[in-house]
């Protein structure tokens, strides 16, 4: 069911992500896509790498520019369900975790755009995760 309702949550974004153009930063992380560098004055260099790969396997559209963070915002809706598995939470917790990172605007609008916090809630997210698992595991940690 959690499955179900990232991949909903990914296909609503790839529908909708060309509706507004590009976003100013966007065109930002093409041009340093295009000149790849271990270090920029305004930004780490993990989302113009991104946007090259994703332009060099994808294209040049703004849905292709776009998917990476719509991906990222889909697999947030599934690591918020891992997340409430191991506090003891059974399927209708799982469910309603999925469903409430599903409709928060905050993630709505992270994967609607390309900027380097697409992917700061996936990243956090993950922390989280396993610092959980740490202390489930131990609780010394």
């Amino acid at each position: 069911m959690v499955v179900a309702i990232a991949l909903a949550k990914l296909v609503l974004h790839c529908i909708f992500n060309n509706r507004y153009g590009y976003f100013r930063d966007e065109f930002d992380y093409m041009s340093c896509g295009d000149h790849l560098a271990w270090g920029y004055v305004d930004q780490p260099p993990l989302v113009p790498f991104l946007v090259r790969v994703s332009r060099m396997v994808l294209g040049d559209s703004l849905r292709s520019i776009r998917f990476l963070p719509a991906l990222a915002s889909s697999v947030i809706v599934i690591l918020t369900a891992m997340i409430a598995r191991p506090v003891d939470g059974r399927r209708f917790a799982l469910g309603l975790s999925a469903v409430a990172v599903l409709i928060a605007p905050i993630y709505l609008s992270g994967g609607s755009l390309l900027t380097t916090n697409s992917f700061e809630p996936l990243l956090w997210m993950g922390c989280v995760y396993f610092a959980i698992l740490a202390i489930k595991r131990d609780p010394r940690y």
